[in-house]
């Protein structure tokens, strides 16, 4: 058995590539066999950051008819090589997903060939994020595990999230697994991460930073890798 974790949100900035990166640094840490592809075309900073450093691969996911197969590359990469698959989607690709496993039978293969679907939401807590949550959970149900990431890089108020008693419980049913996202510290450190094209695990010895920020980076990391731990999900791919 193998797994597709699929990283979304469906709104942009809740930090889908951030989470998604995080889980490529965690595999790698591990020392874990995995394979990832970035969906986002407008903005591909899974893709940018790990083509060689990981081995990322592009696949799209689209509601064009002339692309409706094309995403089966993340599919059979996973059946082929054995390995669990990271996939880094862009905003609003909900529907593109829903209709590439609709058109191509995709649970139903699934379940035939041993693959498991991890839906890794990302969340900014806000009103628009948990209704497209539960429309997640409306479409899925239980055919795949989900996963709540409640990212508190964006937000540390949950009050909507935690006051939603009917979601609550849905999520409780459904067996969704939850975590929280750490923030990470020190914005001018995190632009100049990105700014200079550099991994998590390269940031961490690389001259542009002080030995405070080095150390920073990744203590943030073991944070992380803690709530992945938690999470429980990789291990058993």
């Amino acid at each position: 058995m193998t797994a597709i974790h699929w990283f979304g949100g469906e709104k942009g900035g809740v930090g889908k590539s951030f989470v998604c990166c995080s889980a490529i640094e965690y595999m790698q840490a591990n020392k874990l066999d995995f394979i990832v592809f970035d969906t986002d075309r407008s903005n591909p900073d899974v893709l940018r950051l790990y083509k060689q450093a990981a081995g990322c691969r592009p696949a799209i996911l689209s509601e064009a008819e002339k692309y409706e197969v094309a995403a089966g590359t993340i599919y059979n990469a996973a059946l082929n090589e054995k390995k669990p698959v990271l996939v880094n989607l862009g905003a609003a690709s909900f529907r593109s997903l829903k209709l590439w496993i609709e058109k191509n039978y995709v649970l139903r293969s699934a379940k035939l060939n041993g693959i498991t679907f991890y839906n890794w939401f990302v969340s900014n807590g806000g009103s628009d994020s948990l209704r497209q949550f539960k429309e997640a959970l409306d479409y899925f149900g239980d055919s795949v595990q989900h996963v709540f990431v409640r990212n508190f890089g964006i937000t540390d108020d949950w009050s909507a999230l935690d006051e939603d008693k009917k979601l609550r419980a849905r999520m409780k049913k459904a067996g969704v697994i939850e975590i929280d996202f750490p923030r990470f510290v020190g914005n001018r450190d995190r632009n100049r991460i990105k700014d200079l094209g550099l991994t998590f695990a390269a940031a961490q010895s690389h001259q542009a930073f002080d030995t405070l920020a080095q150390q920073r980076i990744k203590f943030y990391l073991d944070d992380v890798f803690d709530e992945f731990n938690r999470a429980g999900v990789f291990n058993g791919d």
